[in-house]
């Protein structure tokens, strides 16, 4: 087999050649040789990491749940995390008992644990679909990644809490934004080691024999970048863009939430932006709301290294009475386009009906945010496929 299948990103991106080593050998253990480097630019798609990129195998024949040492980046309140499941089960092997390794940017390592037995899994529990029907019973265990705190909380309370960041249900998992909670937490795939996947499956026995030792620690242990890489987007989540994260929604009207930045692909895929919403003016015209939101913005061209210096440009003005509007945003002209050019960055689209309104925007080829004022002054240049 030429090509080595890419389980890591088969959702968002292609693989690279790689060579496959010969069976059984020493090299066939080399963690290099399996790095396949992703796009940073996340598409308008919601996307269920653990369930797309799951933390472990489960091997029917003998029911137990191993750990794959996959790796993962979560990114929270600006700082970002390395994180690895290496076990499931305590050691008297009662499983839902989490160890995770983590290791902030920058710092070493440590290991914590957590019980989070929830109501298992569908392999191993036979009582399984009447304890997710039950509260008392199907409850996540939360997690602080940075303070190294776990509690239990129930659905709602979580939905309300900013102080968790990823959560564990027996086998299942989430983080906290989206649908699940509040907060602004993001997390994407880092590495999985193909070793432990010849031909496309677990390969138990190799398992066995070297995850629990020096490989497992080897795999968390490579020079990965964790921040441009594609963070996918929350269950709940259908825009990079998302609303909540550029639109303040109020009873008197709209305003602009002008903190967060994002750097999108022109549908050329050979120019950038990184744009703001940096304010929106209403004002009433009779029955009617008329809206101008400016965004601040900088470019940079095919053949340019770096962002231009920032531009502002403000959006032809928008008016309730109009029930539909879709506009394609070209910043190289700073012009709104037809949709079947190529060269726009952003699709608005503003529809309003009995006096309810929503505002979108859609990205063309990708984008990478939301990134909050402190961060965007680093992103001098756009980052390359």
């Amino acid at each position: 087999m030429k090509y080595i299948l890419c389980l890591i990103f088969i959702l968002s991106i292609g693989c690279r050649e790689v060579k496959e080593a010969p069976a059984n050998s020493e090299a066939d253990l080399d963690l290099q040789s399996f790095i396949v480097k992703p796009s940073p630019y996340v598409g308008d798609e919601s996307l269920d990491v653990f369930l797309a990129h799951p933390w472990y195998s489960y091997d029917q024949a003998n029911h137990i749940i191993w750990p794959v040492f996959q790796l993962y980046s979560l990114k929270t309140d600006g700082a970002y995390f390395k994180i690895q499941v290496i076990d499931y089960y305590d050691s008297n092997a009662a499983p839902g008992n989490y160890t995770i390794r983590i290791a902030r940017e920058g710092e070493p390592p440590y290991e914590v644990s957590l019980s989070a037995q929830g109501c298992g899994n569908v392999f191993t529990n036979p009582d399984y679909d009447s304890c997710t029907q039950d509260p008392n019973r199907n409850v996540y265990t939360y997690f602080d990644v940075s303070t190294g705190q776990s509690w239990i909380m129930s659905d709602f309370e979580a939905s309300q809490n900013t102080e968790w960041d990823i959560a564990f249900n027996g086998t299942s998992g989430k983080i906290n934004s989206g649908e699940s909670g509040p907060g602004s937490t993001r997390i994407a795939p880092l590495y999985l080691y193909q070793g432990f996947f010849p031909n496309g499956a677990a390969d138990f026995q190799r398992l066995a024999q070297i995850s629990f030792g020096d490989k497992g620690r080897e795999i968390f242990n490579l020079d990965l970048n964790l921040r441009n890489i594609p963070f996918s987007l929350p269950a709940g989540v259908e825009r990079v863009v998302n609303e909540p994260d550029w639109l303040i929604s109020e009873d008197d009207g709209f305003s602009a939430k002008s903190s967060n930045w994002w750097i999108v692909k022109g549908s050329d895929g050979n120019s950038y932006t990184k744009f703001r919403v940096l304010k929106i003016e209403e004002e009433e015209s009779g029955n009617d709301i008329e809206s101008k939101i400016t965004l601040e913005y900088a470019i940079q061209t095919k053949n340019s290294v770096s962002f231009s210096t920032l531009r502002e440009w403000t959006l032809p003005l928008i008016s309730s009475g109009t029930r539909l509007i879709r506009w394609c945003l070209d910043f190289d002209t700073e012009s709104v386009i037809e949709c079947s050019e190529s060269g726009h960055e952003l699709r608005f689209s503003s529809l309003s009906r009995r006096g309810r309104r929503q505002w979108r925007f859609n990205v063309s080829l990708g984008a990478i945010g939301p990134i909050d004022n402190e961060q965007i002054i680093d992103w001098v240049s756009a980052p390359q496929d």
